[in-house]
């Protein structure tokens, strides 16, 4: 995952799930040939600039918020996540929480039903815990 994805997770903050997809993976993969010294100007939440770190930053208008991905992406991520919580040493009990909260989610009924609102409910529901 990107570092900006990584330090999030090291932090135990939130961090959209698209950063472990394979489009995320790939997005990071490519920000992995920025030099670790490089910089660039960020505008700040308050509004004012500021130098940062190129490999901390994420390009926001790329990332595809949790509950907009498509079930593919989501159980792509789901994997991905959980070995990066691995690798932060994340508690273990934590860890399988998550990965059998996310393991119900995909063997839910809804996910064999023709109606998308059903699917999406999911991923929604998912996106709010």
């Amino acid at each position: 995952p990107s570092s900006y994805a990584t330090c999030k997770l090291d932090k135990g903050e939130y961090v959209e799930l698209w950063y472990f997809t394979n489009a995320g993976l790939k997005e990071a993969k490519t920000k992995s040939t920025i030099e670790d010294d490089a910089m660039i100007m960020s505008t700040l939440p308050d509004g004012s600039m500021a130098w940062v770190a190129a490999v901390s930053s994420c390009n926001a208008k790329i990332v595809i918020e949790d509950q907009d991905l498509s079930f593919k992406d989501f159980c792509q991520a789901c994997l991905q996540f959980i070995m990066a919580m691995e690798t932060s040493g994340w508690l273990a009990e934590c860890i399988k929480m998550i990965a059998l909260f996310w393991h119900n989610l995909q063997i839910h009924e809804y996910w064999s039903e023709t109606d998308p609102l059903s699917q999406k409910t999911l991923l929604v529901y998912q996106a709010e815990q």
